[in-house]
């Protein structure tokens, strides 16, 4: 209640999202707005929230001066609305993130996915070549990105996030120690010592056949061929502090322009809450588990056995 007298509800911020979106334009000429409404309601004649694209001018004029890496990721929101937040994002030669280009979407599907690199092949990449992309295994990404000429041969390459890759391998091998053999298989870039990594192959032949059936090319630095640059993950996070350090100082409401068009929020993708307290609303996976010390109880385990093996 205290949150929403200060800072609105989310059906209030959706109504006001078109004028602030419309302000930052004003005040940033030629930051890029695309919408994309569900519907018209003819009884209000308000369009229904769908997906929102928007990538600020200065953040798409220093895309020329970084490398030719984009990492795209997703994120939940936290609102009672299963809408995401995805995020593509860029980094310069002093390894410092610049975000290109946000979206927020009511779900993270093919359609949704599409959509969005449609509009950074449009506004923000404009034909430049030898891109390397790097995404997380998600269905409907992949389908996206392998539709997407700017990130396919002959224009460019796409790659796996290997963090994702070793969060995959452990949700089904289940084992700490060689979680960590997959992240030295993947960011090794020596072929021969990548070769002496994958002799896991002695200490489990499922994982190893896990990580075999995987392209080398799309999660492993040593069969990478340079394209990474050395960026192997599509870690997120600091561009999420800066979102809006690219933009002026906006004005108080007062000083909005109204919109050519009024907005309102889709009810139908609000998300299934239990009564009782409040719980949290992001979806924790493998990789937020704590497992130092699942580490530590196989290395004990690993050393345990050693000993006994050589008691006479």
């Amino acid at each position: 209640m205290a949150r929403e007298i200060v800072y609105g509800t989310w059906e209030s911020s959706i109504q006001k999202l078109p004028a602030y979106l419309g302000v930052i334009q004003k005040y940033n000429p030629r930051t890029i707005v695309e919408w994309k409404h569900k519907g018209f309601q003819a009884s209000t004649g308000k369009y229904v929230m769908g997906s929102v694209f928007w990538a600020f001018k200065p953040c798409i004029d220093g895309f020329q001066f970084c490398r030719n890496v984009i990492s795209v990721d997703g994120t939940h929101l936290y609102t009672k609305y299963k809408y995401k937040l995805l995020i593509a994002a860029v980094m310069d030669g002093n390894q410092q993130v610049l975000p290109l280009a946000f979206a927020v979407v009511d779900e993270e599907t093919y359609p949704s996915w599409k959509w969005f690199l449609q509009q950074l092949s449009r506004h923000v990449i404009r034909g430049r070549g030898g891109m390397c992309f790097i995404y997380d295994r998600h269905g409907g990404l992949i389908k996206a990105v392998r539709e997407g000429p700017d990130f396919v041969s002959p224009h460019g390459v796409h790659r796996y996030c290997l963090r994702h890759v070793c969060s995959n391998f452990n949700s089904t091998i289940k084992n700490v120690v060689l979680k960590d053999f997959c992240w030295q298989a993947g960011s090794e870039y020596q072929l021969r010592k990548f070769n002496r990594i994958m002799e896991i192959k002695k200490q489990d032949v499922k994982a190893f056949a896990y990580l075999d059936a995987i392209n080398k090319e799309k999660w492993t630095a040593s069969h990478d061929g340079g394209w990474r640059c050395g960026i192997l993950t599509t870690n997120m996070s600091e561009c999420i502090n800066g979102v809006l350090k690219g933009a002026r100082r906006l004005l108080s409401e007062d000083y909005w322009d109204d919109p050519n068009f009024q907005l309102v929020h889709d009810p139908t993708i609000r998300t299934v809450t239990r009564p009782g307290r409040n719980q949290t609303t992001r979806i924790h996976n493998e990789m937020d588990w704590r497992q130092t010390r699942a580490r530590q109880e196989a290395q004990q385990q690993q050393g345990d056995s050693s000993i006994q093996e050589n008691v006479p």
